[in-house]
């Protein structure tokens, strides 16, 4: 008998934690999305011409905007998926936000390494005030 009320007692326990635990997360994951809106999203390539070797999504947020990125990948071709109005896609041809700077807008396209760069090495998403 004594077994068993342990035993109730440690799923009520388990129970309690494991909602609290929910709940934390949830309401935390809610908060950051209010207090850091979104910006723009790129998708990268390893390969030329935005068809091969596709790397995923990258996501920029407010917190992100006005800081060098560095890729630490092999990016060959990056793709402006999104952009808020009044905000700007830069890529570098190296690390650092040095080197080469490219321009990209919603509709440009594929954009592959410039002429003589082998690879993308960073980026940069800025906004006018008020974005």
């Amino acid at each position: 008998m004594q077994l068993t009320a342990f035993a109730n007692s440690l799923v009520v326990l388990t129970l309690a934690i494991g909602t609290n635990a929910v709940s934390f997360r949830s309401e935390g994951f809610a908060r950051v999305s209010r207090q850091d809106p979104h910006i723009g999203d790129i998708r990268t390539w390893g390969q030329l011409g935005c068809s091969a070797d596709n790397q995923g999504v990258w996501t920029i947020t407010t917190s992100e905007l006005d800081l060098c990125h560095d890729f630490g990948i092999t990016v060959k071709a990056v793709n402006l998926t999104d952009i808020n109005d009044g905000c700007s896609f830069f890529a570098f041809s190296e690390a650092g936000c040095k080197g080469v700077r490219c321009a990209f807008g919603t509709g440009s396209g594929c954009g592959d390494a410039v002429d003589g760069v082998d690879s993308w090495g960073s980026f940069e998403f800025t906004c006018s005030t008020g974005a």
